[in-house]
């Protein structure tokens, strides 16, 4: 049987969808995916003796140089601790993994932080090791671990070890009924009770066979397989043969291990031959070894998974084969076949049109090889079945399968397309790169009939409408509405539609839903109104399609249904007058990087049943088959590792226990690891969200690491979780997070500045009342200063009117008594001329007159009044400090205060200037002025 592909497998290592070379088959009875684990992916040597798993599914297997661990992401390696090779691997109830080599017992643990740890037992155990003691199986049973050496049994019971030697070769041991078998080379089978072993099954075949394994299956029979014997049931009372009919076979192939899947199948694990999977009634369904994807044939340790999964430790590597595979969907990939375009169902024969030419093979899902159809090498894009033949679409032409192979009908390149003709059932239309075809069937041979003239394109797709209207889809740009003649052999009328009609020229494609035109573009539906003669929006379809409204390619299929080809969907709907309905949709990360984008392509086999093809083979789409999209629904990612690094990368790890991931502020970048150990054949992918930060999830990432940068202070909920290609989710894991601020922003650091900033708010208050009522005070100040200056020039304009005044009064004066003293001077001068003549009456009349009007005591009241306004006080100051001053001294000060000349103060003194000058003199001496004293200046700075 060939090697083919019948399913992706995804087991997320580094992130990246692997095959295994040759991994797949596809039988009618039984369907199964193989994924090779080579050296280089788990990173130690190629010999695997045994495979297990822990209660949280992650995978563990005994490797010559250490021990290996898959957490459904990546492998790790744990070297040996002795540097021996490590022969076998269990977990027990405490989820401890217990490993053992050449003198060597010891788990493996990890710690609060997700470190793998390696706790020896040799302390316990070493007292009681024989000189060469290699242990070869372990077995986890009840509070109990059985360490089995072909020469001894150690039990540890957590506390100390006890042993058991019978004496002869151990060859396995195993469980029935929840005690502990160990078959003894010529004593047969024993149970193990304490450290005593209690014959079981001692007969001759039991006594002379080598044991390989004993387990028990779904009956509570115990299945026994033997090297030299084949296989025998016991079934409480009776040692039967077992599978006698395949004893030769296993014997020849050297039956090594043996396992029971859940659902009761028994693969048995052979030296030679890979592993053979039997039923419950003993039918072989499978074998499964180097030839049809396994990598090597020496199976040394089988384990069965929580999903049923079978993991091998082989002599050359580890393999993981999947016997549930998605039944919604198949993959094939048939070798040397390449990119398939197209494919049709011709004469119970399947056939595919690829990049190379033509493959052929009996039945679709037969699993068979392809053989190839002379002739038809080069690039085919379109096989159709007409009139009950088969045309081949050729990058070189038109060719039609005969007897003899095939038969180029038609020189004309690029067969890209046909299309029925509803005009004429006896005729097909074909679009090519550069003209339309018509061909009709003639003697019953397909022939060229004519070729529609005046027109040269190159059309992609194309249909008839009711009103025999060909529409034609250019490959690169709008699409032609072509109105030809009765014969259908020339064009009447063409019209474009292009840009102005669909928003965009290009990737405008035209096809058929219920007999009724419509284009795709990717971005909506249009379709024809043909009553308005223009191309409108489909409207009731786009609302009915959701996401399938942006298809770019529409292919029939029976029973009124209708596949939608998108960019991120491939859709059935059930299309039915005005009842639109989904049927099935298939995401296209299936079929991830292996759709021919441009020329993605679907042929219905029924209204089910679909092939979808790909650039390395073709899928058959089940659509009435339940797909397994929601077995990840209910599992969850585990927490593996936590770590926290400053800006420089220095990295710190986090106790995994904690209930709240505590961060200060300098290590405030995060790396969260998580495992996912599910083992499916869907491909998964892996989100993150933080509450409080993100708008929505993160873009989906092929590995559950996330890594988080200078998060701010602040708590936060991270959440993250698994996401599948049929956009299924798993179950969310959130954990908390709180990032501490830095010490300047911490509580007591607050504390700190709201004192400081308190106690600077009260200094800087102080401050501004300070500088305010300085502020103040100098505005009280100025006010004053201005008041002062306003009263000053008020004062200053008194006195200066006041001063006035005086100057006018005492010149009042002196004038007054300059003209007496002249009118007195003129009456004695008359007086003295006149003699008698001049009454003395009259005489000593005006005198007396003039005598008292020249300094009369009411002028000096006026002129005291005026001064006192001029100079305030200045008098009573005056008097104050000289006491001795009499009356015509202050009289004197006055005037010489108004600065008047001894010649002015003369007439107001009524005596000579020479007088004022005695009377000066005087008035220094009481004054006590100095002889370079100035008196007048004495008297102003009074």
């Amino acid at each position: 049987m060939p090697k083919s592909f019948s399913l992706y497998l995804l087991l997320c290592v580094h992130g990246i969808l692997l095959f295994s070379s040759g991994s797949i088959i596809a039988q009618d009875h039984l369907s199964f995916s193989v994924h090779s684990f080579t050296r280089q992916d788990y990173k130690a040597e190629n010999q695997n003796w045994s495979v297990t798993a822990d209660n949280s599914a992650n995978i563990y297997s005994a490797n010559n140089i250490g021990m290996l661990e898959f957490d459904g992401i990546e492998w790790s390696f744990y070297p040996s601790p002795n540097a021996s090779v490590i022969r076998s691997v269990a977990v027990d109830k405490r989820n401890r993994i217990f490993t053992s080599g050449y003198r060597e017992l010891g788990y493996w643990s990890k710690d609060t932080l997700g470190t793998m740890n390696y706790h020896s037992l040799n302390d316990k155990a070493e007292p009681l090791f024989a000189q060469n003691e290699e242990f070869w199986t372990i077995l986890a049973q009840g509070n109990k671990t059985y360490f089995h050496s072909f020469t001894s049994l150690f039990i540890y019971d957590n506390t100390i070890f006890k042993v058991i030697r019978p004496g002869h070769l151990i060859n396995s041991i195993g469980v029935y009924q929840d005690t502990v078998l160990l078959h003894v080379a010529d004593l047969g089978i024993f149970k193990v009770r304490d450290t005593v072993l209690v014959p079981f099954i001692t007969n001759e075949d039991m006594k002379q066979a080598s044991v390989k394994f004993m387990i028990t299956d779904e009956g509570g029979k115990l299945i026994i397989g033997t090297s030299g014997e084949g296989l025998f049931v016991y079934d409480g009372g009776r040692l039967l043969p077992f599978l006698a009919q395949w004893k030769d076979e296993l014997i020849k192939s050297e039956i090594n291990r043996a396992a029971f899947t859940k659902k009761g199948k028994l693969i048995i694990g052979t030296i030679l031959n890979g592993i053979f999977i039997f039923d419950r009634d003993g039918n072989l369904l499978e074998r499964i070894n180097k030839r049809n994807g396994l990598q090597n044939n020496t199976v040394l340790g089988i384990y069965i998974d929580s999903f049923d999964n079978i993991w091998l430790a082989l002599d050359r590597g580890i393999d993981f084969i999947s016997l549930n595979p998605d039944p919604s969907y198949k993959i094939e990939s048939p070798e040397m076949v390449g990119a398939v375009y197209t494919a049709a169902f011709y004469n119970n024969k399947l056939y595919l049109g690829t990049n190379q030419g033509v493959y052929f093979r009996d039945r679709p899902e037969s699993g068979q090889p392809f053989s190839f159809l002379e002739g038809s090498q080069g690039q085919v894009w379109d096989l159709n079945v007409f009139k009950r033949q088969l045309i081949i679409g050729h990058n070189n032409g038109t060719f039609l399968l005969n007897g003899r192979g095939v038969e180029k009908i038609s020189e004309i390149g690029g067969g890209l397309n046909m299309a029925s003709n509803p005009k004429d059932k006896e005729s097909i239309i074909q679009c090519t790169y550069s003209n339309i075809i018509f061909y009709g069937s003639r003697g019953g041979t397909v022939k060229v009939d004519h070729v529609l003239s005046r027109f040269n394109n190159l059309i992609r797709y194309l249909e008839m409408d009711h009103l025999n209207n060909l529409w034609a889809s250019h490959m690169y740009r709008g699409v032609f509405k072509v109105k030809m003649n009765d014969r259908q052999d020339s064009i009447l009328s063409q019209k474009y539609f292009g840009a102005e009609t669909f928003g965009q020229g290009n990737n405008i494609q035209v096809f058929k839903i219920e007999d009724r035109v419509i284009f795709t573009t990717s971005r909506i539906i249009y379709t024809y109104d043909d009553i308005r003669d223009t191309i409108i929006p489909f409207t009731r379809l786009n609302e009915l399609l959701g996401p399938f409204k942006s298809a770019h390619k529409v292919i029939a299929a029976p029973g009124h249904n209708y596949w939608f080809i998108s960019n991120t969907g491939i859709g059935l709907y059930s299309i039915n007058g005005e009842v639109i309905e989904p049927v099935r949709v298939y995401p296209t990360e299936l079929f991830k990087d292996h759709l021919i984008i441009g020329f993605e392509n679907i042929i219905p086999l029924d209204s089910e049943t679909a092939f979808l093809c790909l650039d390395n083979g073709f899928a058959i789409l089940y659509t009435n088959r339940k797909d397994i999209s929601r077995q990840i629904t209910d599992k969850r990612l585990l927490l593996k590792s936590i770590e926290i690094s400053d800006a420089r990368g220095n990295i710190q790890r986090q106790n995994l226990n904690q209930s709240e991931i505590e961060v200060p502020f300098n290590k405030n970048s995060l790396v969260l690891k998580f495992s996912f150990p599910f083992y499916s054949t869907d491909p998964i992918m892996f989100q993150s969200f933080i509450q409080g930060m993100d708008t929505g999830w993160s873009r989906p990432a092929a590995k559950p690491e996330f890594n988080f940068k200078r998060i701010p202070p602040g708590e936060y909920t991270i959440s993250v979780r698994a996401l599948n290609n049929w956009f299924e989710t798993s179950k969310t894991e959130s954990l908390k997070v709180r990032v501490f601020p830095p010490w300047y922003l911490s509580g007591l650091s607050i504390v700190a500045y709201i004192l400081i900033i308190v106690l600077f708010v009260v200094f800087f208050r102080r401050i501004l009342i300070s500088r305010f009522r300085l502020r103040e005070q100098k505005i009280r100040e100025a006010k004053e200063r201005e008041l002062i200056r306003l009263k000053n020039e008020k004062l200053n304009s008194e006195l200066s009117y006041k001063s006035q005044e005086l100057a006018n009064s005492t010149m009042s004066i002196i004038k007054k008594n300059e003209f007496l003293i002249d009118l007195r001077d003129i009456i004695k001068s008359q007086k003295e001329e006149l003699g008698l003549r001049y009454p003395d009456k009259y005489y000593q009349k005006l005198m007396r007159k003039i005598d008292t009007n020249i300094s009369s005591m009411d002028d000096w009241k006026i002129f005291e009044i005026h001064f006192e306004r001029a100079h305030e006080k200045f008098l009573h100051k005056l008097m104050n400090k000289f006491p001795s001053l009499t009356p015509g001294d202050l009289r004197l000060c006055a005037y010489l205060r108004m600065n008047l000349s001894s010649k002015e103060i003369a007439p107001l003194l009524k005596i000579s200037v020479r007088g004022v000058e005695n009377h000066r003199y005087k008035l220094r001496k009481k004054l006590n002025l100095k002889p370079d004293e100035n008196l007048i200046d004495f008297i102003l700075g009074l």
